[in-house]
């Protein structure tokens, strides 16, 4: 179910731009990503029917402030949760804005939480698992980060490559499903290294950003030709930083597509 998102589903959802998904697995939830850190994650949750304390493990796609902001909040509210991210997942994501550079990362005292590292495949649950897409395994075909994302580089700044990003897999009763947090990897290149890893190309569905919202329509176009070719997705269920242009380009290719607002309940 998505929990934060960048709209409200409903009267009783608070909208807040960045994403939190929440998926179970039996008696076990797993919370991808927190949202920024406002009220819409502990609002969302309880008209939900759930309390922080419900939470067993919490998976960072990536180290951007409206993924990670909620943490702090939640761990609060609750217990020790196991925190499941990349090791590089402190690193100095910045954005241009007016000629300087804006810190848009996250400070994460790996020491003070249960740090638990994803690289390559890591299973969270019985049925899930946190899925790393390594620099040299990203096809740059597919990835085509804004310029204003950017890392430092001695005194200057380079291109923000997100070696941090990782996805989710989840096995469910209506086959595999595949959870983003923003795509940086490419969301072509994630789907790729998801078939590789479990030796299928039918997903139930796709959840999540595809960070296609502010990239050139022929960019767009190429991206959802690929998925639709590639790919057999039953639904298509985009979010976050999608935007609505790439849902009106996926949607005039593929079957099921929908928006998924805050408060949307999903089985798979």
């Amino acid at each position: 179910m998505v929990i934060v998102e960048n709209f409200a589903g409903s009267w009783k959802m608070m909208a807040e731009h960045g994403l939190a998904v929440l998926a179970v697995d039996g008696g076990t939830s797993v919370l991808m990503d927190t949202g920024q850190g406002g009220d819409a994650l502990l609002n969302n949750l309880q008209s939900l029917g759930f309390s922080p304390g419900d939470i067993d493990h919490v998976v960072l796609s990536h180290g951007h402030f409206d993924h990670t902001g909620g943490l702090q909040k939640l761990l609060l509210r609750s217990r020790d949760i196991p925190v499941w991210a990349h090791p590089e997942i402190g690193m100095a994501h910045g954005r241009r804005e007016d000629g300087s550079v804006r810190f848009t990362g996250c400070h994460i005292n790996r020491g003070g939480v249960d740090f638990r590292p994803v690289e390559g495949l890591a299973q969270v649950t019985g049925n899930l698992w946190a899925v790393e897409v390594p620099l040299d395994r990203r096809d740059p075909e597919f990835v085509n980060p804004p310029s204003r994302l950017v890392v430092p580089d001695g005194e200057e700044w380079r291109p923000d490559p997100f070696p941090d990003d990782i996805s989710m897999a989840v096995k469910g009763e209506r086959g595999l499903s595949v959870i983003l947090g923003c795509a940086h990897a490419g969301v072509v290149n994630i789907l790729e290294e998801v078939s590789a890893r479990f030796g299928t190309r039918d997903l139930h569905m796709v959840l999540g950003g595809m960070h296609l919202g502010d990239q050139a329509p022929e960019f767009v176009d190429r991206v959802t030709s690929e998925l639709v070719s590639r790919f057999n997705v039953e639904k298509w269920r985009p979010c976050h930083c999608t935007g609505l242009k790439a849902l009106c380009a996926l949607s005039a290719k593929a079957g099921d597509v929908a928006w998924a607002a805050a408060g949307t309940i999903l089985e798979v």
